[in-house]
């Protein structure tokens, strides 16, 4: 009995050592195959981020190209630039929008081995040992639309070039993301309802949800113009500048005129502008359709025009299309756009990115910025030595 029992044992001791192996290895091979997914992700993860870079450096290239096409056209290139080639090599194919993917190297801005741009600075600096290059830069420099983002109480300026003759502009604002980044609400809502369009003090009455209160001013000139032109409207809808303020509205209208200008109609009041309370329908909630006024001079063929839009009470995406009646007219040069594909290994990354042209100014928000109280003194004389005994002025 006693060897029996010794034999039962031996049993019950090898099973827990063979269970105790397996728990081991299974234990074993679980983290090996954890460090093998997290190594892998990684990897993935470097390589991704070094895509995107070797994208964004066919970004660079492509504004490189940019900015000598421009110093090409206004004539202040160095004489070792070359033009020709510059501007064959962002003429697009015929029936095509883009040009092909190897724009930079047509223009001799940089060179390729097997179809790609190895990102390096120079060739001895053995980057070419990351094996990271972009595949593919295409760049469109006339473009179906204008897009931006305005800050809260905030302005931009859009130079208005068509490729062809245009009489409106088409402005849409406020996406998904506008709401998104303040609340995790989708919903839209409105300052007002009916016929209402008064203007609450900031934090009164405009939620976060609501579309911003759009002032839109249109600036331009024809071929020739007078100072006084400005401060000036002539019968025939000729202006040469002229606001509108769109207000958000569910019951507005989606085409207004600047001849609706409040300014010089005192009696007027902002215009309500039909806005959609969801995303479902369209990328931006609020679109408005504005005719523009001729100028002044009567000259529409070689109208100079600049668009200033401020978002007031919230911030906003916006979009602005150039429309003759109701065709579509491209813009010309004022924010091409360059579609790049970088490649890290054997994975690639696309990024598209606009540039902006014709921005080479800065302009004012106002003529007196400021987070205090101002105080201004007024004085009427006929003395030259009467400007500097104004008195005193405490705000």
């Amino acid at each position: 009995m006693k060897r029996i029992h010794m034999n039962q044992q031996g049993a019950v001791s090898l099973f827990v050592v063979i269970f105790a192996a397996l728990l081991l290895t299974i234990v074993t091979v679980g983290f090996v195959q954890l460090m093998l997914r997290d190594q892998r992700q990684a990897t993935m993860n470097d390589l991704s981020q070094s895509a995107n870079d070797a994208a964004l450096a066919g970004i660079e290239d492509a504004k490189r190209l940019l900015v000598l096409d421009e110093s090409c056209r206004n004539g202040t290139a160095a004489s070792t630039v070359n033009c020709a080639a510059i501007a064959s090599a962002l003429t697009p194919p015929p029936g095509q929008n883009e040009t092909d993917c190897d724009a930079l190297v047509k223009a001799g801005l940089v060179g390729q081995t097997n179809n790609e741009t190895i990102v390096q600075q120079s060739i001895g600096d053995n980057a070419a040992k990351l094996d990271e290059a972009y595949t593919c830069v295409k760049i469109g420099v006339n473009t179906a639309d204008y897009t931006n983002k305005i800050g809260t109480n905030q302005s931009i300026l859009v130079p208005i070039a068509g490729v062809g003759t245009f009489d409106r502009v088409e402005v849409s604002w406020f996406s998904r993301s506008d709401v998104s980044a303040s609340t995790n609400s989708t919903v839209v809502g409105f300052p007002t309802t009916g016929a209402d369009v008064s203007l609450p003090r900031i934090g009164s009455k405009w939620q976060l949800n609501y579309p911003p209160l759009l002032r839109t001013q249109l600036i331009q000139t024809g071929s020739s113009f007078l100072l006084s032109d400005f401060d000036d409207s002539q019968p025939g809808n000729r202006s040469n500048a002229n606001t509108l303020f769109l207000y958000p509205s569910a019951t507005g209208v989606p085409n207004k005129d600047f001849a609706l200008d409040a300014r010089k109609a005192p009696t007027g009041t902002p215009q309500q502008v039909l806005c959609n309370n969801d995303f479902l329908s369209a990328e931006y909630v609020c679109k408005a359709t504005i005719m523009l006024p001729t100028p002044i001079d009567g000259n529409t063929a070689n109208r100079n025009a600049f668009l200033r839009l401020t978002a007031l009470y919230n911030g906003a995406h916006v979009s602005v299309k150039l429309k003759n009646g109701s065709d579509d007219v491209y813009f010309n040069r004022v924010q091409p756009q360059v579609d790049s594909t970088g490649r890290a290994n054997d994975l690639f990354r696309r990024v598209k990115a606009r540039v902006e042209l014709q921005g080479d100014f800065t302009y004012p928000e106002a003529a007196v910025d400021m987070n205090g109280d101002l105080c201004k003194n007024f004085t009427v004389t006929d003395a030259e030595d009467g400007y500097s005994n104004g008195g005193t002025c405490t705000p």
